[in-house]
Order: structure tokens, then sequence, then C-alpha cells
């Protein structure tokens, strides 16, 4: 305070000096900010679509020379003098050196239908017939991509591997070879050996921004190919640009599986904004001097309004305040002694605020028991199993998937804006628990619902009646070495709407009963809830009975009725001016 005093920042000429300062110089902060900001996004884009356009370009380039070696080794694939050696072979009978030398003669005339196909090589199921080694295919190109090659999938599609292991230089690829007289049967495998003329174009004869550099990437992200200069981007032992510094745009060579990679330095593309940045800088630094200088005269013109104010406010203290009349020459003080008059008139609706404030967290506390009380399921993998089971026959369990999904379905959906449902959803819901954890348990449970017509179309918060059903499955009847039975009772007498969940399980200890109505009759919030004892009957029961109270007041709710070996009651309680519907439909049984 006495640092403060020293400054004069304790009287108002002093504070609305610095706090005039502060303000223009966060305006004049926040402006060269989104001036620059959007400056150099613009700048970005133009790069970016520039470089996507020369991705577009390399990438199509790249997609007809691949293109072009795969109608060429298809070609000679299919070739008969080819076909009849590797059927032989299939069938048993080696290939002679006469025969061999021909064959070389075939590979080499292919090889000229493309300036970029180095050398084809022959392999038969046995080993390799042309270059002569003692090599099977699977030591030359490796067993994953021969069993890619023979997925029934690719049908003698080209696989490209990358850079040959024997040879880095060169790019491979690998082709399966089917039988025409054998009905398309694997025969053997054809090795393409790409020059390197094929990955040099990605430096070559290609306009680039300046510092910018391009990189190929096979499908297992090792480096085939880079400008010379590319290397310091990339770590030792991967491919993973180092991207602190770059922009990177990728474009993906579909026929080989590969990614081309364009990174360009982020100073490239913002160098033609750092002169405008300086002048911005300098402008600030400007104006706030500027602004210093006439925000103390400003302060002094201010002051001594400011003071007679104050002293109209002051008198509030001494009993209710009044508003003031007076009129002052200086426009931004008439404003603070306008809104000082209206505060005035304004106290008796800071009740109502208040309260409008209250409403919209207890809105917020319901949606998040909701997010509670929903649960989340592998949904989409349902739909799968349904026709798993209905291929195999299994009509039963494809009912049952049916039901699991018809359970999931309705936890998840939305229940409109306000959250609520009618009796017959909510009740259906139970009986697709109770069908699922009969399927579950067979004879060992057994559900009985009994529910008052009428009462069909009540509508009640989502989600409310089958958590108390599932808590008397797992806590009172799960624990039973043998059969049980529970109730759902809905009825409606002269004070409330119930729904009593009886069952004759093992009940509840007096102990954690008398804990267990505690925690229900108590003030209590979605944090306590949620950290919370899960085993004293699950948190459902009590996100139910918090949810309940929120909507209908705190004289509704749950209450818990127990006899350790005999069973327990859950009964939960509504209004009973809870709107409802004006018929009931056929279809749903109330009176099971």
């Amino acid at each position: 305070m006495r640092l403060l005093r020293m400054l004069g920042l304790d009287q108002t000429k002093g504070q609305i000096f610095v706090g005039f300062i502060v303000m223009m110089a966060l305006v004049l902060s926040l402006m060269m900010g989104s001036l620059y900001f959007l400056l150099s996004k613009v700048q970005k884009d133009n790069a970016a679509r520039y470089m996507d356009e020369i991705a577009v370009q390399v990438s199509g380039r790249m997609e007809s020379l691949l293109n072009e070696i795969n109608v060429v080794t298809l070609q000679l694939a299919m070739d008969e003098r080819l076909q009849d050696v590797l059927t032989n072979e299939r069938q048993g009978d080696r290939t002679v050196y006469a025969e061999i030398m021909k064959l070389r003669k075939i590979l080499i005339d292919k090889t000229a239908y493309s300036d970029h196909i180095g050398e084809i090589e022959l392999f038969s199921a046995h080993g390799s017939i042309y270059p002569i080694v003692d090599k099977k295919i699977e030591d030359r190109v490796g067993a994953a991509y021969v069993q890619a090659a023979d997925d029934i999938h690719q049908a003698g599609a080209i696989v490209w591997i990358g850079r040959d292991p024997e040879d880095p230089g060169y790019l491979l690829a690998v082709r399966q070879v089917r039988l025409e007289k054998l009905e398309y049967a694997s025969g053997g495998y054809l090795v393409i050996r790409i020059k390197p003329s094929l990955i040099n174009f990605i430096s070559k004869d290609v306009a680039k921004a300046e510092g910018s550099v391009m990189s190929l990437l096979d499908a297992e992200h090792n480096l085939i190919s880079a400008d010379k200069d590319a290397g310091f981007l990339y770590t030792a032992g991967n491919s993973r640009l180092r991207q602190d510094d770059y922009v990177t745009i990728e474009k993906t060579i579909g026929s080989a599986n590969w990614q081309l990679q364009i990174s360009v330095p982020k100073r490239t593309l913002t160098k033609d904004i750092y002169f405008f940045k300086d002048v911005l800088l300098w402008s600030v630094i400007l104006s706030s001097i500027m602004f210093a200088v006439l925000s103390y005269y400003l302060s002094l013109l201010i002051t001594s309004p400011i003071k007679r104010l104050t002293r109209v406010i002051q008198k509030g203290k001494i009993g209710s305040p009044r508003e003031n009349p007076e009129l002052y020459f200086n426009r931004e003080v008439n404003q603070l002694n306008l809104k000082y008059n209206q505060m005035v008139r304004e106290i008796n609706h800071l009740i109502k605020s208040v309260y409008e404030k209250e409403l919209m967290k207890s809105k917020s506390e319901i949606k998040a028991l909701h997010s509670q009380i929903h649960p989340h399921f592998l949904f989409n993998t349902l739909d799968s199993l349904y026709w798993a089971h209905i291929v195999k026959g299994e009509q039963e369990l494809a009912g049952t998937v049916i039901r699991l999904a018809d359970l999931f379905r309705y936890s998840i959906k939305t229940a409109g804006a306000d959250g609520f449902v009618s009796v017959r959803e909510e009740l259906e819901q139970v009986r697709r628990y109770a069908d699922i954890m009969k399927m579950r348990w067979h004879e060992r449970v057994e559900v009985e619902i009994q529910a008052d017509p009428a009462l069909a179309n009540v509508r009640i918060p989502k989600l409310t009646i089958q958590p108390l059903v599932e808590n008397a499955m797992i806590h009172g009847i799960e624990p039973m070495e043998h059969s049980g039975k529970i109730r759902l009772l809905v009825h409606e007498s002269a004070e409330a709407i119930t729904f009593n969940v009886q069952d004759n399980g093992v009940g509840i200890s007096a102990d954690r009963l008398k804990m267990i109505r505690e925690r229900l009759s108590n003030r209590m919030n979605i944090e306590f809830m949620a950290d919370g004892d899960g085993n004293v009957n699950g948190i459902g029961m009590f996100n139910v009975c918090k949810l309940i109270q929120l909507h209908y007041g705190e004289q509704y709710g749950i209450s818990v009725d127990s006899v350790p070996g005999e069973g327990t009651s859950v009964v939960l309680s509504i209004p009973r001016s809870t709107g409802r519907g004006l018929e009931v439909d056929g279809d749903v049984n109330f009176g099971s």
C-alpha cells in the first residue's frame, strides 16, 4: 500500500491513468496480434495450396509410372511360354538350362517396354528359375510380402515392397503368377527390380518453394527417396520428420500405398510479413506514449466529478442507497452515475437473478446425472453378432442380440430436450434387461411386472426404473445359491405414483441399510455420489434418487427396506401431477 501511495495509484486520477494505459496497450497488442495472425494464415494457406498442387502433380506422375510397370508385368505373367514353364514346375518337371535361357530372353525383352524396369526375376514355388541361384522367393523379398502376394483378394495383383534389400539403389515389387491351365492356381512369382530413375524425379523438374524438400515413404513409413538436402530432417533410425520448423503436406500414392511428403520451412511462409510486424510493433510503442500523455490530462478532468459521485455512493452506508440526480459535464462520469442509479433500481431483481442461476445449476446437475446413468457399450459390434447367429441358424441367440441392441439404443439415444420418457418405454427397457439376464442365468431368476395401464403414458425421467431392477438383480439375486424372484409394481395412490422393486434375495445388513438411508436422505451432489462406495447397492440408485429430487423436490425420491435373508424392497415415488398421454398403446402388456 505504501508503494501504491507513493505512485499515486490509491487515487482515482492515478488509477484511471494506469487503467487507460493498460487498456490501450491491450487493444493495440490484440490488434497487432490479430493482424499478424490473419496475414500469417493467409500466407500459409496460399503456400499450402501451391504445394498441394505440386504434390498432386508429382503423385499423379508417380501413379502413371507405377501403372506402366504394372501393365508390363501383367502381360509378362500371362505370357504363354512363361505359363508353360511354371505349369511344368508345379507338376514336378524341373526347367532345363536351355529353357531358362529362352525365359531370360523373354524377361529381358519385356524390360525394354519400360524405361524404369531394371530387371525381372522369375521364381517357382521351389526356388529361383532365373537368375540361376539357390534362393527361394521368401529369402528374396521376405515372407510377409510373399503372403501378401498370395492373398486371394490380391488376385495376382502387384505388391510394392520398397527398397531392394540387396541393392538399396533399386526398388522392389513382387507379383504372383496364376496358371490358366490349372484353374488359375498359384504357379510362381515375378520379382521386379525398378531403376532409381523412378524415384529421382522427386527432386528434378518440379517447381518448389525456397527451402522445401520432398520425401517418399513406403507403406511401413520407411524412407524410399528424399531430396539431397532432406537428410537433416530425419532422426537416426526412423523416417519421422522433425516438424518444429516445417509445414508438411502429404499425398498417398494409392496403387502402391506409398506416401509423398512435401515439407516447407515456416520461415519461408512468414518472411513476407516480418516487415509488417515491425511496423505494427513501432506503431504500438508510439501510440502508447501519445496515449499516456493524453490519459494523464483526461484523468485530471475526470477526477473532480468522480469524487462528487463517490460521496453520493458513500452515503448509502448509513441507509438505503439513493439515486443521484446530478448531471456532470463528463460523459463517462454520467455513464457511471447512470449505472449507479440503475443498480439502485434493480436491487430487488437480484434475488430473481440468483434464483435463475441456481435453476441453471440444477439443470446442469441433471445433465451430469444422465451422463452417469447412461451406459456406454460397444453398440457397433452387435449387428455383426446378430448376422453371425442368423447364418449359423441360432435364432434364439440372434433374438438375444436384438434385445441387447435395443437395450443399448434406448440407453444411448437422446430422450428429448427435457430428458423424459413414458412409463411404457421405461418398462419395455426393464423387460429387455430381464430377458437378457434370463438368458444368462436361465431358471435362476424370475421377473414379474405389474403396472396400472392408466399410467402407461406418464412422463418420468429416463433410466429411473431399470437401474433399480439391475441393483436387485446384482446385489439381491446374484449372491444366492438358488433361484430368486423380482417383482416390479407400478401403482398410483392419492399422494404419489410409486414404483416398487421387490426381491427375495440375500437382503441388506442393518449397518449397511442405515448407511444407504443416510446417503439417500442427504443433500447429495454429483461429486458425492461419484466418490461413494460403488458396492453399496450400486451408484445407480443414488443417481436416480438425486435425479428425482432435482425434478420434483426433496419430498420425493427413493426409500429402502430390507430384511437379511428375506429380501429387499426399493420404492421410488413421484408426484401425481406428472403429465400423461390420452391413450394406452394396446401392444404393451402392463398387467403381466
